[in-house]
């Protein structure tokens, strides 16, 4: 709920600080992987039916099942091992062997250790883009008596240009814009309303959470600090 908190005032802003904008946000953990997004998310266009009930505008969702280590399994059967092996560069047997290793030994990280570093790339890559696509909606296309329609159900987040991210996974490593990048429109899968090109921060000091209870007495201030302290990287698409 901190980071709720937080995510919402980095967003909207507050009296005397302005904010930056409709947002999703990324913690990849150990255990699960927790996606916020703020932003309307309701159609775009006139030839969209919304299904459903709307969404809230700040909405978070937690993947028990899609972690780096305790639920590493969980990756591992939504993206598969030939996915992994493909964006790790390992071979799937070598796959295997370290995933089994690493659900033994949860408390494993891969400091200079070069297969480990591939693998963690390819885990957390995957571990956001199987979270945002579960967080994001999706768009069928269909015909009526009208002509082409298109069907949205869940939020649209198309059109989100930010993108924070947090969690060691993505704090400790050099190729935080290229994993942050997995939570993007993917033209492969056309029905999910992921964000198509957005801005990264880095919340390199794990600030977040603190913030957000700050934000509840002293919201300038706290935005203040995030806005100077979360890493900008600009661009990623």
């Amino acid at each position: 709920s901190a980071v709720m908190a937080a995510m919402e005032l980095l967003s909207e802003g507050c009296e005397g600080e302005s904010g930056i904008g409709d947002l999703i946000a990324v913690d990849v953990g150990g255990a699960t992987t927790d996606i916020y997004s703020m932003a309307d998310g309701m159609p775009e266009t006139m030839n969209t039916v919304y299904k459903g009930i709307p969404e809230p505008f700040a909405k978070r969702t937690v993947e028990g099942d899609i972690g780096m280590r305790y639920s590493i399994r969980g990756i591992v059967e939504a993206a598969g091992v030939e996915r992994i092996a493909s964006i790790s560069g390992l071979t799937a047997a070598r796959v295997v062997e370290l995933v089994d290793y690493l659900a033994e030994h949860t408390d494993i990280v891969p400091d200079d250790d070069r297969e480990l570093e591939m693998l963690d790339f390819a885990l957390a890559s995957l571990a956001i883009e199987e979270a945002v696509s579960r967080h994001a909606g999706t768009i069928e296309e269909t015909y009526t008596m009208m002509g082409q329609t298109f069907v949205q159900e869940g939020k649209n987040l198309t059109r989100v240009k930010q993108i924070v991210v947090t969690g060691g996974s993505l704090i400790h490593t050099r190729q935080t814009e290229k994993i942050a990048a997995h939570a993007l429109y993917d033209p492969t899968q056309p029905e999910s309303l992921r964000p198509k090109q957005a801005d990264v921060w880095v919340d390199r000091t794990y600030i977040l959470a603190a913030m957000g209870l700050l934000s509840y007495h002293y919201p300038q201030t706290a935005l203040r600090i995030m806005k100077k302290e979360l890493e900008y990287y600009g661009h990623s698409e």
